[in-house]
């Protein structure tokens, strides 16, 4: 409680020293910022506050906090960077404003996580910055259509094959919106390109 009561303060806090350091030589524009739960939306916060003068090339987040900050609803995550690409991995704890320019639904429909019973040590919320560390060394794959079984208001279209998702991803502009993401029960909790066809989260007619 105390953090959320301190987020005003805290965000202007990093936004002076961001502004130090452009003054220093930073460039933002090829700059980067990550953040999780309650600094995923730090991070969002301080792109945000920069925009009219300065905008960073691209924010990733992962399962930023929804308690306490979705009574704001008219928040737009994409001003915050060229790029801003939000993982959610929770419904308890992850916020459920979808205005990121991508929005990776991961796992149950962005709202729980398999993994989260077949160890003890992270609940949904928390495997969200697992999946994001082991993105960089397994490829986890975006289904190429929108799941009948998960509600969703803006949906991706014309995802390709074999698209990833996380840090590494090319940044597109043509792919925008929702996009699910299934994971697994185990390490390092993604589903390999022969399960996505088994499981017909590819798209059958697409070329291989």
């Amino acid at each position: 409680m105390w953090l959320y009561r301190s987020f005003r303060r805290i965000s202007n806090i990093i936004t002076k020293r961001m502004l130090l350091l452009i003054n220093e030589g930073f460039d933002p524009d090829n700059g980067y910022m990550f953040g999780f739960s309650f600094g995923g939306q730090l991070a969002s916060a301080i792109g945000r506050s920069l925009s009219e003068r300065y905008l960073f090339r691209s924010i990733d987040t992962c399962d930023m906090a929804g308690p306490g900050f979705d009574v704001f609803i008219n928040i737009d995550h994409r001003e915050a960077a060229r790029h801003v690409q939000c993982l959610h991995s929770s419904r308890d704890k992850g916020t459920q404003i979808y205005t990121c320019h991508q929005n990776v639904r991961l796992g149950s429909c962005g709202h729980y996580q398999p993994a989260a019973s077949s160890q003890p040590y992270y609940s949904s919320h928390g495997l969200c910055v697992q999946i994001y560390i082991n993105a960089f060394d397994y490829p986890f794959y975006a289904m190429q259509y929108e799941p009948t079984w998960c509600a969703s208001k803006r949906a991706a279209t014309n995802i390709p094959y074999k698209y990833t998702i996380g840090y590494n991803e090319t940044p597109d502009s043509t792919i925008s919106g929702e996009i699910f993401v299934p994971t697994s029960l185990h390490f390092p909790y993604n589903f390999s390109e022969k399960e996505m066809l088994m499981l017909g989260f590819f798209d059958e007619n697409s070329e291989i």
